[in-house]
């Protein structure tokens, strides 16, 4: 599920709702990871060995899907210090995640049907009282599936899962318990410190057979039994030969949104949650900054306090690196505070770093007109990397592979 990248260096993901939120932390944990860490991971991956020991993989995705660190960082990190063979496995993995954020991006149906998809798997469950029972049951870990149980207890108090626990964990809410994946994709969203809108949506619709079509991911006791050596009771009964969901509805491909460019006058650069770092400001200085937290909360966008917490201090570490009088906002209404900010700085100018889809793209959406009546234009700027690389994810996750593996190669040409 798009390993959604998490090292051990005495910083596991135990730790990881008391990790520091800022660009500085996620540096050293990919430093750490380069040092010492890569060997373990291209060897053990695969093994979940629990919430207490995450030694055989990285910690780094809460501060990659805020932007804290970028994917391209990782990759020039890693290829400067080992050949690209050492270090393909991992690599792999920021790919995935490049590649899910590329395809939503030129598929945007595919994120309204999802949330549709939340609303009327709620209506579904809650309006039949067994199986209300079970999706309780689901959610609060009380299934009776010894490491389903588990897994979704360890998701609720560490904010984090194993790769191949995610994969487990969407298969067997699919295919055994039979819920709508939509609203186990939602429960992640809630609790994963590191969910992303793109990564998670198309990982449990690949799961699903939704993604590629007509293959779906099964989850095997065996399987489990072996990559967990061992850890649960594989008692119940899995749903081990189940067919993959259909859908009615296509999701044509569209056109990556047109690139947008600087302004040459003065400027306010707006801070989300969706960048908290990278954007290219080409060596101008913005005037100012402010940074912006969604707080609405709504069936379809809940988040626990532990991923909260994490985006607030992502988006004031970014706001502090760039304005020394810069403040971060918690409200529902952004058009106004950024309206009031532009006018006590005499610009017409807001620039933001490109919002992939999601809640804080639809917001920002949403409050463009406003800021047009206003006399305030926002810019998004895209960064190079998702520019380069987007345009190739318009099918399987193996062609994308293939058709950027010079691309990966290029970010650092002197690598040994």
């Amino acid at each position: 599920m798009s390993e959604e990248l998490v090292t051990s260096n005495n910083t596991g993901p135990s730790r990881l709702a008391n990790a520091a939120p800022t660009r500085a932390a996620g540096l050293e944990r990919l430093n750490n990871f380069a040092s010492t860490g890569l060997k373990s991971y291209t060897e053990r991956r695969n093994y979940d060995y629990g919430p207490e020991d995450r030694s055989n993989i990285s910690a780094l995705s809460p501060w990659v899907r805020r932007r804290l660190i970028s994917e391209q960082e990782i990759i020039e990190t890693l290829l400067e210090t080992f050949p690209h063979g050492a270090a393909e496995k991992y690599i792999q993995q920021v790919i995935w995640r490049t590649y899910f954020k590329g395809w939503l991006e030129q598929h945007p149906t595919v994120w309204n049907a999802y949330n549709e998809g939340v609303m009327s798997g709620l209506n579904e469950v809650l309006s039949d009282q067994s199986r209300a029972r079970l999706y309780e049951k689901a959610i609060t870990g009380q299934t009776g599936i010894d490491c389903f149980d588990s897994w979704a207890t360890e998701l609720m108090e560490y904010s984090y899962l194993h790769n191949h626990a995610r994969l487990w964990f969407a298969s067997i809410w699919i295919f055994t318990l039979k819920l709508p994946w939509e609203l186990g994709a939602n429960f992640f969203m809630k609790y994963l410190l590191d969910g992303d809108p793109a990564s998670n949506t198309l990982s449990w619709r690949w799961v699903s057979g939704l993604h590629t079509k007509g293959k779906n991911y099964l989850a095997m006791s065996s399987n489990i039994d072996k990559f967990t050596l061992g850890r649960f009771r594989m008692e119940a009964h899995l749903n081990e030969v189940a067919s993959p969901l259909t859908e009615l509805t296509e999701h044509p491909i569209q056109s990556l949104p047109r690139l947008e460019n600087l302004p040459s006058d003065d400027f306010l650069l707006l801070v989300t949650e969706e960048d908290c770092n990278s954007v290219d400001l080409a060596g101008q200085f913005p005037v100012g900054a402010l940074g912006l937290i969604l707080s609405e909360k709504s069936a379809v966008f809940e988040r626990s306090d532990a991923v909260f917490d994490f985006s607030h201090g992502a988006v004031t570490d970014g706001v502090e690196r760039i304005s020394s009088t810069g403040e971060v906002l918690i409200c529902e209404e952004w058009a106004e505070p950024i309206i009031d900010l532009a006018r006590s700085n005499k610009v017409t100018n807001i620039v933001t770093a490109y919002t992939p889809i999601g809640p804080v793209n639809t917001k920002l959406q949403g409050i463009k007109p406003l800021l047009k009546n206003a006399g305030i234009k926002l810019s998004f700027v895209r960064q190079k990397y998702d520019q380069t690389f987007w345009p190739h994810a318009t099918k399987g996750f193996f062609a994308f592979k293939k058709s950027t593996n010079k691309l990966v190669q290029e970010l650092a040409p002197f690598a040994p």
